[in-house]
């Protein structure tokens, strides 16, 4: 116990946190490809973390507003 460290504990708890598609995604990760808590957490964003635009457009949708004097169709396609 004694070798174990922060990186390996984070790790492990991690781990135990994954359900799901996400832990489907973890199983088929290459042998070998996590080397570290730094790669694992890089990996899990790259494909879990949603892009800027992605919340550029729910800011988008959730200030939407129809003004009483706009058509249906100007309020959907602005």
């Amino acid at each position: 116990i004694l070798d174990v460290t922060h990186e390996d504990v984070s790790v492990c708890l991690f781990l135990e946190t994954l359900q799901g598609p996400a832990a489907e995604w973890f199983q088929h990760l290459p042998a070998g490809s996590i080397t570290s808590w730094a790669t694992l957490r890089d990996t899990f964003e790259d494909r879990y973390k949603p892009s800027e635009d992605a919340f550029t457009l729910l800011s988008r949708i959730t200030h939407l507003k129809k003004e009483a004097n706009e058509t249906m169709r100007d309020y959907y396609h602005p």
